[in-house]
């Protein structure tokens, strides 16, 4: 975290990065003021949030990752656009200015301070690394996207076969980007490198802190290596570091379910007649659900891209390909079911997931 003192009042308060299922603490102590009154502002929407408190001694502390979780509510993570060349905003990091106003006994303004944070979607672990040097699997004949934070306007560099490219991709300002991959063609892998800066930085690690410090003249590098299988369930979904990611999974037997939800059928003790039903003597109300399971599989996998596929279990946002229609790729929502992922010491095994489809209503007569 961050520290300033202004006279007798010390301000412990996040880095420049923050992710908002993690704690972004203010902690605030040193003198008695009568009450703090935080404001939050989203710098995109100009949206201002307030938050008073009074003091508990001389020390109080706010928690900012609600403001940071509700602002995401609003976003459609299923809208991608894979027509688009190069760059498109992922929109999953959101720039908050935050003020901090301290208060006399009287009502009238005794100290204030201000700083930004920009806060992600997602959540990290102790010792992670943000953004780090990280290898993928492009599947070519799906849609892929890949997630890459960059701190300040840079120049992302591009090999294709280690063979470096001439043109680099330009990043316009400070955004959780996805760099589409419309116009690559490789036939073993592509990397792109953004250079690490000795004044700003793109890689973040949060080791025993809340926030997440900066790692200076870093250099962010991402492989995605080519395959180039045509069949199977493609899935999408966010991990917690709030990166669109995809797998290509190998389908297993599909289990279906038909529920009744709500059904009778009586005896009217009557002749037939239009009110009681279409049978003579009885009264009939029934409505039926069918609902999907399907396993999936990805053999054979090592231990980082076990750890990598775990992630969907974890996520809210899991959607599976339904196709191209028109030139637009279609996607379903889907569900994950829970249970007990046990990772062996192997040095290879299986991951298999449970996707639970959408509840379909068949009939109700």
């Amino acid at each position: 975290m961050r520290k300033t003192t202004i006279d007798t009042t010390t301000i412990e308060y996040p880095d420049e990065i923050g992710f908002c299922f993690n704690p972004v603490v203010i902690n605030i102590f040193g003198h008695a003021w009568s009450y703090i009154k935080v404001s939050i502002t989203d710098v995109q929407t100009g949206t201002v949030y307030t938050e008073r408190r009074e003091m508990f001694g001389t020390s109080c502390f706010f928690d900012l990752s609600p403001y940071g979780q509700g602002t995401f509510d609003l976003l459609n993570f299923s809208k991608v656009d894979y027509s688009v060349v190069s760059l498109q905003d992922s929109k999953v990091g959101r720039l908050f200015s935050v003020e901090v106003d301290m208060y006399k006994a009287d009502d009238s303004l005794g100290n204030s301070f201000q700083f930004e944070v920009f806060i992600i979607w997602g959540a990290m672990k102790v010792g992670e690394r943000y953004n780090g040097t990280r290898s993928l699997t492009w599947f070519k004949n799906f849609p892929f996207s890949v997630g890459m934070y960059c701190a300040t306007p840079s120049n992302i560099n591009v090999s294709v076969d280690d063979v470096l490219q001439g043109n680099v991709i330009a990043t316009t300002a400070r955004r959780v980007w996805n760099l589409m991959l419309n116009g690559f063609s490789a036939n073993e892998k592509l990397v792109f490198e953004l250079p690490g800066s000795s004044e700003t930085a793109s890689v973040w690690d949060n080791t025993f802190d809340f926030t997440f410090h900066p790692l200076l003249n870093t250099s962010s590098k991402v492989t995605c290596v080519v395959d180039d299988t045509d069949s199977g369930v493609y899935l999408r979904w966010i991990d917690r570091h709030g990166f669109y990611c995809y797998w290509l999974f190998q389908s297993g037997d599909e289990s279906r379910q038909v529920s009744n939800d709500g059904e009778f059928i009586r005896n009217n003790m009557a002749d037939y007649n239009y009110v009681n039903g279409y049978h003579g003597g009885s009264g009939r109300k029934q409505r039926k659900t069918e609902s999907n399971t399907l396993p999936v599989c990805a053999p054979l996998v090592d231990s980082d891209t076990y750890d990598f596929l775990f992630q969907i279990a974890l996520s809210p946002c899991v959607d599976m390909y339904a196709g191209n229609n028109d030139g637009v790729h279609q996607w379903q929502g889907v569900n994950v079911s829970v249970a007990t992922f046990t990772k062996t010491k192997t040095s290879l095994q299986d991951f298999v997931a449970t996707i639970i489809l959408p509840e379909t209503s068949v009939q109700s007569l």
